[in-house]
């Protein structure tokens, strides 16, 4: 089922109950803390981002530390660029790209808050600087 509804609660003389207003506060953060995370439902089938998540192939890994990665200096339009970094990250492009830039900005999400990656990460020195990874 969806949200239970519940009674919305009057506080009299606000300025003279802080005890409430505090209880009151903290009840929302709790509701907060606790509700799920919002589903996305694509159009087409999508990979789940547990699944991009995983490690590369070594060969694969190499490759992106001699390569240099598409960029702006390309010359590709926004889209286009897009398109290229999808493939790379094997993230499927249909008609629309809002779907895939969802999928794509959900990695990104995900890979920033994953312990093992940021940990791994200050092993080999490297760092997140405006989002890219930069071995130093």
């Amino acid at each position: 089922g969806g949200p239970q509804p519940m009674p919305v609660q009057q506080v009299e003389l606000a300025e003279k109950n802080p005890k409430q207003i505090s209880k009151w506060i903290t009840s929302i953060n709790d509701l907060h803390r606790h509700k799920p995370a919002p589903t996305v439902r694509y159009s087409k089938p999508m990979p789940d981002v547990e699944a991009l998540m995983q490690i590369w192939p070594a060969k694969f890994e190499e490759l992106l530390e001699s390569a240099r990665l598409p960029d702006a200096e390309l010359g590709l339009e926004l889209g286009d660029l897009v398109r290229v970094m999808c493939g790379i990250l094997d993230i499927p492009v249909y008609s629309s790209l809002t779907e895939s830039l969802h999928v794509m900005f959900t990695l990104y999400s995900d890979f920033k808050a994953n312990v093992h990656f940021q940990q791994q990460l200050a092993d080999e020195g490297g760092a997140m600087q405006g989002g890219v990874m930069m071995m130093n």
